[in-house]
């Protein structure tokens, strides 16, 4: 049963009210400006998620979905103020936050996702570079080294019985000089070991056909930024607006002149999850015939073979049988290599945080017994989270373009369109 996708969007004020200023007449104490609270109100800060819901299952299941999530926020670093000073008639005060630059003319930096297309890719890096061996292939290899280098040709076995019956009519001495008594033992030993090691193989690729290996891989973090460039000369900080009229004391005189700069960053990080498992579609089993050659093959080991033990295990058929069969199963994994390895489930995820911070850097010296202002680091900040699902057969690939045998094979591992 399939998720509903939902949207959901969430936004809050953004404003630090913590300011307190007024002017007053030092003679008669009149207020020039009276008390008031000011605020930094800046760009409205904001969440938009893009989500499926889905019941919780056992970890070997896909239990997500495609998922993104924006947020723009902001961080203030820096410490508070507390400043009065006497100029002229008037005495002058402000307690709390000094911005750069006045928030509410600024704006979030874009934000810098990857595309689905260029995260499937990402994705099919990270299983190049973390699954677990295909044992498909694996046993692909095996197989393919055993017939090449392992054992005789069928012709090769097939003449085993004429040269075992002249070993056993020949006179001892000339054994090793006339009919190669010791090369002959050494093949049909090493032909019988080949088949028995083969056999454990092809038994542990189909013992461990659906069992799951989790992974991971994790990309370096990419980090570019720009250097502080000028926004305003000569200006003084911002010590707030008091609402609702947005009137505000000239405080000036408090601060010292100084310049404003922005930097800009941008920090993406991706990682993979995913479980691995591997299916044998029905009747890939080893054969009958396959298993009667161990049988035979296995006598070998247990015995001390003289030219009338080794007459006695005839017929030879049984080795030649093994080399043919061989083949046809090696043809059937040549077949499911493509299909052989897949996922229970796989993500592709990204972080990424896209920064502007503005600071302010007095231009000059601060004048003469007036205290320093503490003006604040602010940073506007866009956030993504980003996250793809892999098909079984890998990112990028739609159901709809699995061919009959794919989808036999997720069937098979209990795997559908709707997953979760």
């Amino acid at each position: 049963m399939g998720s509903t996708p939902s949207k959901r969007n969430r936004s809050e004020p953004f404003f630090y009210g913590y300011g307190h200023g007024w002017r007053r007449n030092v003679s008669n104490g009149t207020y020039v400006c009276v008390p008031g609270v000011y605020e930094h109100r800046g760009p409205v800060q904001t969440q938009y998620t893009e989500s499926e819901g889905h019941r919780f299952r056992e970890r070997d299941h896909d239990i997500g979905g495609p998922f993104f999530s924006k947020r723009c926020f902001t961080r203030v670093e820096g410490g508070m103020n507390s400043i009065t000073e006497v100029s002229g008639s008037d005495r002058f005060h402000y307690d709390g936050w000094l911005m750069p630059t006045n928030v509410a003319n600024l704006s979030y930096p874009s934000s810098a996702e990857s595309s689905d297309n260029s995260l499937n890719a990402y994705g099919a890096t990270a299983i190049a570079r973390c699954s677990p061996t295909n044992p498909v292939a694996n046993l692909s290899v095996f197989l393919g080294e055993t017939l090449r280098d392992g054992l005789p040709s069928i012709p090769g076995i097939k003449a085993w019985e004429k040269r075992a019956r002249l070993a056993a009519e020949a006179g001892g001495e000339f054994l090793n000089v006339v009919f190669g008594w010791e090369p002959l033992v050494a093949d049909v030993k090493s032909t019988a070991k080949a088949i028995r090691h083969a056999k454990t193989v092809m038994k542990q690729f189909e013992r461990d056909a659906g069992r799951v290996v989790r992974r991971g891989y994790v990309f370096d973090t990419e980090k570019s930024s720009s250097g502080a460039s000028l926004v305003a000369s000569n200006v003084k900080p911002h010590w707030g607006l008091v609402y609702p009229g947005a009137s505000s004391c000239n405080l000036s005189y408090l601060f010292n002149t100084g310049n404003v700069y922005v930097t800009t960053s941008v920090v993406k990080r991706r990682w993979f999850k995913g479980a691995f498992t591997y299916h044998i579609p029905g009747g890939f089993t080893t054969n009958g015939a396959m298993d009667h050659a161990i049988t035979e093959g296995q006598r070998v080991f247990g015995l001390t073979l003289t030219p009338e033990v080794l007459w006695n295990l005839a017929p030879w058929s049984w080795a030649a049988d093994w080399v043919a069969n061989a083949g046809d199963v090696l043809q059937n994994i040549s077949r499911l290599a493509q299909y052989g390895q897949v996922l229970k489930y796989g993500y592709m995820m990204e972080n990424t945080i896209s920064t502007k911070t503005y600071s302010f850097s007095v231009t000059g010296p601060p004048d003469f017994g007036k205290t320093p202002s503490n003006v604040a680091f602010l940073s506007l900040v866009t956030e993504t989270k980003k996250r793809v699902r892999a098909n079984p057969f890998g990112f990028g690939i739609t159901w709809d373009g699995l061919d009959t045998t794919q989808k036999a094979i997720a069937a098979a591992l209990g795997l559908s369109r709707s997953r979760n």
